[in-house]
């Protein structure tokens, strides 16, 4: 399990024998079942989690609706990022969509590597540019892209995502109602 970890991490920074040791010493082993909750809206995320298998959703409420904020497959990283480093409270709900296999890495375990060599903070880094760039390719999608658009580029990124999460979940992660997604969906399949 933990080979996928070094295979994902060397591609941002090379880790030597001696830092993949001193990371396999804490990491931790999770197993947990499809609809577990990996974390609750209101609790401070205690574990930054890489998937080795299954998909995870996160989600929050606006408005009394519940919105899917992001997914994560496997070979990613997950955890309530703002609550993880800065120790407050998460505004998401993260939940298992399928059976997962993960590796976990306490807030504290981070911390005490962080001390002890600077390569973490230097992973740490590469993470947070990552995902800042997500978010902004996100951000951009809602503001250039139709729904339409939106909906092929997924596809192009997942192209089993339909199989694999409910349609409502899809429909609120790309902004639109499920009426419309499904819409779209035979609209496509027509063309």
């Amino acid at each position: 399990m933990q080979a996928s970890l070094f295979q994902r991490l060397n591609q941002l920074v090379l880790l030597n024998p001696s830092q993949q040791r001193a990371l396999s010493n804490i990491l931790e082993t999770v197993e947990m079942p499809k609809d577990s909750l990996l974390l609750e809206a209101g609790q401070i995320s205690s574990h930054l989690y890489f998937v080795v298998e299954g998909i995870l959703r996160s989600s929050y409420t606006f408005e009394d609706k519940e919105v899917t904020r992001w997914f994560c497959f496997a070979e990613h990283f997950a955890t309530s990022y703002f609550s993880f480093v800065y120790r407050q409270p998460s505004e998401d709900t993260i939940m298992l969509l399928t059976d997962a296999k993960l590796l976990a890495i306490s807030h504290t375990n981070l911390q005490y590597l962080s001390q002890q060599d600077s390569v973490w903070i230097d992973l740490n880094r590469h993470l947070l540019e990552h995902y800042y760039t997500n978010s902004l390719e996100r951000i951009a999608s809602f503001q250039t892209q139709s729904t339409l658009e939106r909906y092929e580029h997924l596809l192009q990124q997942h192209p089993t995502i339909e199989d694999d999460v409910p349609l409502g979940y899809l429909a609120s992660y790309l902004g639109m109602t499920q009426e419309t997604l499904s819409r779209i969906r035979r609209k496509k399949k027509r063309t």
